[in-house]
């Protein structure tokens, strides 16, 4: 880019995602322009008495580990102000007014590449999340669903969830399933609210050996040639940096 295919209005100040040096032909000294460094947003949304009491029980908030474990992974970038990491309950992402309040207000630019894990009710709402934040001009890295729930009438009508089946927007999304050896009563409650039974649509699709709440073991758990969901989040903020 050279000083005369640019043209900056006096006191404005221009977003871009690398740094050029703008010089005048009569002016020898570097010009710098202001940037926007890039970013990566993660946001971990819980499900049903994760971060706030559901029919009295919890908050239980089971995606906090899962939450802990990827920002130990990313503290250098954080340190950098490159990665930031936010633990949202389920119904805090749906509506456009909540939306705006707890999920808009994070993302810088909307170029920001964002990346949602949600768990049980927030994998069903994240899943919305990505749609709605597409259609507005927002960039949908990757949508990572671990057992989500949603599917159920009961809980629909006691949770504020989205009725419709979500239709998820993201470049990459991964499903986990838990398919538990050893039920806990987790499971059952994954049940009643009724699993979303995703069959295609996802870039990676599979069942993992552990139960609803343990959404530590569904995040790190191996799914892919040694690689868990939390490793192929890595990767792909990684790639976003080199």
């Amino acid at each position: 880019m050279t000083a005369e295919t640019v043209t900056c209005a006096k006191g404005n100040t221009y977003k871009l995602h690398k740094e050029h040096t703008l010089t005048d032909k009569k002016d020898v000294s570097a010009k710098p322009v202001p940037v926007e460094s890039t970013k990566a947003i993660v946001l971990f949304i819980g499900g049903a008495g994760d971060k706030e009491s559901y029919y009295f029980s919890g908050p239980y908030g089971n995606i906090l580990a899962a939450r802990a474990a990827f920002d130990k992974r990313n503290e250098s970038l954080s340190a950098e102000g490159r990665y930031r990491s936010e633990w949202l309950g389920y119904n805090e992402v749906r509506g456009k007014q909540d939306i705006q309040r707890y999920v808009l207000s994070l993302i810088p630019y909307k170029s920001c590449p964002i990346y949602i894990v949600g768990h049980s009710l927030g994998g069903w709402n994240g899943a919305h999340l990505t749609k709605l934040m597409s259609d507005w001009g927002y960039r949908m890295q990757m949508l990572i669903t671990l057992d989500p729930v949603g599917e159920g009438a009961l809980v629909w009508i006691g949770s504020d969830i989205y009725r419709q089946r979500p239709d998820p927007v993201a470049v990459e999304w991964i499903n986990i399933k838990a398919t538990p050896t050893n039920r806990n009563s987790s499971d059952g409650v994954a049940d009643f609210g009724e699993k979303w039974i995703v069959s295609c649509g996802p870039s990676l699709n599979v069942n993992v050996d552990t139960s609803h709440a343990n959404a530590l073991e569904l995040f790190v758990a191996p799914i892919s040639g040694g690689n868990s969901a939390s490793d192929l989040l890595m990767a792909a903020i990684m790639k976003e940096f080199s």
